[in-house]
């Protein structure tokens, strides 16, 4: 199969369960490169928490975040899309949390911020106790909010709690349809502006690259990978992945924690 485009969920894809790269899927993922095929990180994070992944991948394409919220080039680059919530609608939820104690997080240009007591950002203070000082990622209190528009630059909301409030968030904020609400993880929920998805962004980074849907293979393994391998022209599902994601893949390859983007390249593309 020919293809020119390799697109890849990063969590569950191509990190395994200790939130790493194997050398045997860096290797296969440096390889695409060396047959003339680009590659493209797509994932739920901001990229303020994966610069030091890009930099193994030695990534010089654009870069989608926050599920395809905002689609750029590493650091200071050209900015291709970034989404934009509704007046309101971020201080409404952030004030849901609030007064039902919901853990959260907010993901901005600059830093991620986070509730007071939030158990979820104890996953990036730990990271950032080895990570090297150019790969840390940038941590503030809701409390730091800038006062005169402190939810303006927000491009996601990750609420950290059962993934079966989703219902009960759109019955309550989405009823005009203006919000994407989607599950990345175990007892995560991801809120975005409405249209945000990694397929719409899929779509306008292979057009920002100038390759065809058709030439596009992608991997992913949970629901907010889904638009992303329905919109690619081959689609691989990880081992890991939810059943309802292998169900629309056209490929189902081994697990993260068995360098399954490796098996599949090999299988499929070199």
């Amino acid at each position: 199969m020919k293809f020119k485009l390799c697109v890849c969920d990063l969590d569950g894809t191509i990190l395994n369960s200790e939130s790493r790269i194997s050398q045997e899927d860096l290797k296969a993922l440096l390889k695409l490169k060396e047959k003339g095929i680009k590659l493209v990180v797509a994932t739920g994070r901001t990229e303020l928490q994966i610069f030091e992944y890009l930099a193994l991948l030695e990534t010089d394409t654009p870069v989608i975040t926050c599920n395809g919220g905002v689609i750029k080039y590493r650091g200071g680059g050209k900015v291709i899309h970034r989404s934009v919530f509704g007046p309101g609608s971020v201080e409404k939820i952030v004030n849901h949390c609030f007064e039902n104690n919901i853990d959260f997080l907010l993901y901005t240009t600059n830093f991620v911020y986070h509730c007071p007591g939030s158990e979820r950002i104890k996953f990036f203070i730990e990271y950032n106790k080895t990570a090297k000082p150019e790969y840390r990622v940038p941590i503030k209190c809701t409390d730091e909010l800038p006062k005169d528009d402190p939810f303006g630059d927000v491009t996601k909301i990750l609420i950290h709690d059962n993934v079966d409030m989703i219902p009960d968030l759109n019955s309550k904020f989405n009823a005009d349809g203006s919000l994407t609400i989607v599950t990345s993880g175990k007892d995560l929920i991801d809120v975005m502006p409405s249209g945000t998805s990694k397929g719409n962004a899929l779509v306008m980074a292979a057009k920002e690259l100038d390759i065809p849907i058709s030439e596009v293979i992608a991997f992913g393994d949970s629901p907010n990978d889904e638009s992303m391998l329905k919109a690619a022209g081959f689609a691989v599902a990880m081992g890991n992945a939810k059943e309802s994601i292998k169900k629309i893949a056209d490929f189902v390859t081994k697990t993260n924690d068995e360098a399954g983007i490796a098996y599949a390249l090999k299988k499929l593309v070199f």
